[in-house]
């Protein structure tokens, strides 16, 4: 490639996020380039580069925020970019995806038909007979974005998207084909059905189709597509690594409205479309680890609303953090925030929460013992898989806990001091950063966005916060190219109204982001409730990276705690290094921390 041909620019996409623009438009030679230099940069590899995301003409850069700087991010694309003129381009790799055509299996080729003036045997014919290109994998874990459609079969999306779109579906959308790999809400106008597993978390490489890959379809017969689909799909199987081992359990015997297993987050997979996912605020699951000597991002229970009631059939080590939601063991009132001894054949319930907020997380001491999927124990419930079978918990399941062990036990009474809890105040504002789509809101909308106290919608889910309030004006179009979409980011669509991505967001997407919410403010916007009221204000990323610093200070701060707790400390006197001190553990004053807000 030649090196004067690559203007590209970096543009800030929030803190966690940099965007490299490589061009402005979807073409085989830009999705070519795109991918070359993911694989350049991914070469280089610097410790503070999470993962690469490419998209169709841009390549997002997800980030270590504490430890890197623009220079840095500015250098590393520059070196990738030569070493990329100076190699030879990868041979690409061609996957065969077979379709039966029309039928029950399409159930929108009629609309394809008629937009294109075509019979049902032409549309399938033409749609076969191309090579396609993957730009990208996004929108779903595995869903492939494919280039090279007949121009004459380009349909607009679906007026109203279908709540159910089967796995395997093949659809059109505009210029775009793609297939979705597990059944899914979706837009997409559906021409056939492909009996292939796309993605599967148990194989070695989960996406059958890799960005870069050329994509051929193959038509079949409905009697091929049924005898290969028996013996293609089947659901994801729960990967297994909980050996036999000296564990014991704990039954849930009501579930609450949502309670799931959720870990620190399954980083490094947003290239293949896998959120992040994991506890919706980081910082109290870490804190709450701390607090029973787990590792940060061991895997907890994440309680919404309302908590589960659990028979424990082992002594163990919890903590809840998080919003106080009562917590009692057998009926007797215990306090959040601190280690609690649990015994065999006692009860946990909780009678509800008190204050803002609408989420807790329990830990336990040795973590929540489910199989460990594509590095995580989290939950990914679109996708059904991860966290215990992939779901929330229902009455009767059993969840595996480690044996208490000595050292754990030792922690009984560990408190986090009040100052170290993330605030959950309501009248908080949040802070945004600008978004790399600043300018496709008037300056009038971009004022009124904060200006407005939003209202936190019902539609609002693990996925996404969904706002209520005045239509935002836009200076064009909703739509852009579709590009990484990071945690927090701030999307307006066609509706003018915005929405939030959280954890279980689509990694990639095509509505424009004005703003994008601190990551260290997610928490805070995770505690909002159906019809909650939001506000927000802008902060520079000066501003954001302090609020990061102060919560790992805070983390920093405990585990410092909880080491003085460890050194044998007995009643209200603590012994270290043989020297006898005096504790009064509520009074222990930390360092100054800011929990990434302000009013």
């Amino acid at each position: 490639m030649d090196l004067q041909k690559w203007a590209i620019s970096v543009v800030q996409d929030g803190d966690t996020c940099w965007l490299v623009v490589v061009g402005g438009d979807i073409s085989p030679s830009i999705s070519a380039r795109v991918h070359a230099l993911g694989g350049a940069v991914e070469a280089l590899h610097p410790a503070w580069l999470v993962e690469t995301v490419p998209g169709y003409c841009t390549l997002g850069l997800i980030v270590q925020p504490l430890q890197v700087s623009l220079e840095e991010v500015q250098e590393l694309v520059s070196r990738a970019v030569r070493n990329v003129a100076a190699t030879t381009p990868v041979e690409t790799r061609t996957v065969s995806i077979p379709v039966c055509y029309g039928g029950a299996y399409g159930p929108d080729m009629d609309i394809v038909c008629r937009h294109a003036g075509l019979s049902d045997k032409e549309v399938a014919q033409r749609h076969a007979s191309a090579g396609y290109q993957c730009s990208m994998l996004g929108f779903l874990p595995g869903f492939p974005y494919l280039m090279g459609l007949d121009p004459q079969l380009a349909t607009p999306r679906l007026a109203a998207p279908r709540t159910v779109v089967p796995e395997g579906s093949v659809g059109i959308a505009g210029a775009q084909t793609g297939v979705y790999p597990v059944s899914s809400p979706g837009g997409w106008n559906i021409i056939g059905r492909t009996p292939l597993v796309l993605f599967d978390p148990s194989r070695e490489q989960p996406s059958l189709v890799q960005a870069g890959d050329t994509v051929r379809f193959c038509p079949i017969s409905v009697e091929e597509f049924e005898e290969k689909h028996s013996h293609e799909f089947t659901h994801y199987p729960q990967i297994c690594d909980v050996l036999e081992r000296d564990v014991g359990e704990c039954e849930v015997l009501e579930p609450g409205p949502l309670t799931t297993v959720q870990d620190g987050g399954r980083w490094g997979l947003q290239h293949l479309g896998v959120p992040v996912s994991g506890a919706m605020d980081r910082q109290a699951l870490a804190l709450g680890n701390v607090l029973v000597g787990n590792e940060e991002g061991a895997a907890a229970l994440e309680i919404t609303l309302s908590g589960p009631l659990l028979a424990f059939m082992t002594d163990t080590l919890v903590a809840m953090t998080g919003v106080d939601m009562g917590l009692q063991v057998d009926g007797y009132d215990v306090p959040a925030w601190t280690a609690i001894l649990v015994r065999r054949g006692s009860v946990l319930s909780m009678t509800g929460f008190t204050g803002a907020g609408c989420r807790a997380w329990l830990c336990v001491a040795g973590g929540i013992d489910v199989p460990d999927v594509m590095g995580s124990r989290s939950t990914l419930l679109r996708s059904a898989f991860g966290g215990f079978q992939g779901r929330a918990l229902r009455t009767g399941d059993r969840l595996s806990l480690h044996r208490l062990a000595s050292e754990a036990r030792r922690l009984e009474g560990f408190s986090c001091p009040v100052a170290l809890w993330p605030s959950y105040v309501m009248d908080t504002t949040v802070p945004v950063l600008p978004g790399p789509n600043a300018d496709a809101l008037t300056s009038g909308a971009r004022q009124a966005f904060l200006d407005t106290t939003w209202t936190v919608s019902n539609d609002s889910d693990r996925m996404g916060c969904r706002l209520e309030g005045p239509r935002l004006d836009l200076e064009g179009s909703a739509d852009v190219i579709s590009e990484v979409v990071p945690e927090g980011a701030v999307e307006v669509t066609g509706s003018g109204l915005p929405m939030i991505m959280l954890a279980d967001h689509q990694t990639t997407g095509g509505y424009v982001k004005p703003f994008i919410v601190a990551s260290a403010a997610l928490g805070w916007l995770a505690q909002r409730q159906q019809c909650d009221s939001v506000r927000f204000r802008m902060c520079t990323l000066d501003d954001a990276r302090d609020m990061l610093e102060r919560q790992s200070s805070a983390r920093k701060e405990l585990i410092r705690l909880r080491v003085l707790w460890r050194q044998c400390r007995v009643g209200g006197t603590l012994h270290v290094n043989g020297v006898r001190h005096v504790v009064e553990w509520q009074d222990v004053t930390p360092l100054e921390v800011d929990h990434g807000h302000g009013s």
